[in-house]
């Protein structure tokens, strides 16, 4: 274990990942990545990693567009191929959704991602099988798709290394150590590490640490199901599809599979995040596929594979905490990703490693602060709360 760092970076998942890899290839110097399990163990590694421009506000939308750039071009941006599948994705909208669906349209329009409106006729091309009652129309995106949570990870981190990232794993940081008003180091499982920056990107541990360095966030975690079926040999292709009627989601899973979960608007699902069953339960189970098999009946030909359960880690207002605190020196959060932090972690931690080395960033990240609460901004959706932004 290292004795001194320029900066520690707490959290193996996109969002830990990302800024370390980021402030490495910049230039910072030594910087330590400290994961307490494996990379992206928790919430990265049972990501959909669904990458969509859907978003009803304007700078989400276009971290999102940079996000499909990233993935798309992962050997120069993101440290190696990520697996990025361009499928394309598709929202199904019906009499009570579409509203909300339109305005995201409008959104996207805007800021010229090539999202169109398209009709049942093009959406029974684009999902073979689909049952469209209850629909009628679809918000299409042409250049989204999804990628492969774990193997982005281990990209990012291993390509670092050449620039100055050593990254533990199975190393946990139980404080961060402070003098004063500035940062001075973490304590770990393995001993004391100084350094006089830290970015706690510790997921649903983000509040923990926080309350180390005497910063109380407000958060909430809910339990978050997928499950993967083998469908029969020649089904077809089709894009990610998020069914906010049936309150469902599906993409493809590699060639011959459909990986499937519950989508938004839905209920939290409240959870302990030290204690609480990875495996997906049967009536959690039985609520996907019900879903699922209704809006594709010949889904139901397929061969369930495997099921798992993992964490969302919310924010009051569904979007990421990013900055630094008044007040702290040396201290900057990243996490609370609330169901976008895969696609978004990237551009995101690009920008904060700008701001960190005091240089003009791509994005202004100051609408993610922590303090925005508090001083009485927040973002807002078309669709209410939820990950759809």
């Amino acid at each position: 274990m290292v004795k001194v760092a320029d900066a520690v970076v707490i959290g193996g998942g996109i969002m830990g990942a990302s800024a370390a890899h980021f402030l490495a290839k910049k230039g910072l110097g030594a910087v330590v990545l400290l994961e307490k399990r494996s990379l992206a163990a928790v919430s990265t590694g049972h990501s959909a990693a669904v990458i969509r421009t859907f978003y009803s506000n304007d700078l989400t939308i276009r971290l999102s567009m940079k996000a499909l750039e990233m993935f798309a071009n992962g050997r120069e941006a993101l440290g190696g191929d990520c697996g990025f599948r361009n499928t394309g994705y598709i929202c199904l909208l019906g009499e009570h959704t579409a509203a909300a669906g339109l305005a995201v349209l409008e959104a996207e329009q805007r800021n010229h991602t090539r999202a169109v409106e398209v009709e049942t006729d093009q959406i029974a091309e684009l999902v073979p099988g689909v049952n469209t009652d209850g629909i009628v129309s679809g918000i299409y995106e042409p250049l989204s798709g999804y990628a492969d949570p774990v193997k982005t990870v281990r990209n990012l981190v291993t390509r670092a290394a050449e620039w100055g990232l050593t990254c533990f794993e199975g190393v946990g940081v139980t404080r961060i150590r402070l003098s004063g008003d500035r940062v001075t180091g973490v304590e770990t499982d393995a001993g004391e590490i100084q350094t006089d920056l830290v970015i706690n990107a510790a997921g649903p541990w983000g509040r923990r640490m926080g309350l180390s360095a005497g910063l109380n966030y407000s958060l909430r975690w809910s339990r978050e199901s997928d499950l993967v079926l083998r469908l029969p040999e020649g089904f077809g292709r089709f894009p990610v599809v998020s069914d906010p009627n049936l309150r469902i989601y599906f993409r493809p899973d590699g060639e011959n599979g459909v990986l499937a979960g519950l989508s938004f608007p839905k209920e939290v699902e409240p959870m302990d995040v030290d204690a609480y069953d990875p495996d997906l339960d049967e009536p959690t189970r039985r609520r996907i596929e019900s879903g699922t098999f209704e809006r594709v009946p010949p889904f139901r030909r397929g061969e369930y594979l495997k099921g798992w359960a993992s964490v969302y880690t919310i924010t009051d207002d569904w979007h990421p905490l990013v900055g630094p605190e008044p007040g702290l020196e040396g201290y900057y959060a990243f996490f609370g990703g609330s169901g976008h932090g895969f696609k978004l972690g990237p551009p995101i931690a690009d920008s904060l490693s700008d701001v960190i080395l005091g240089r003009t960033p791509a994005f202004d990240l100051h609408p993610f602060r922590p303090s925005r609460f508090l001083e009485g901004e927040q973002f807002s959706s078309a669709w209410g709360g939820g990950n759809r932004g």
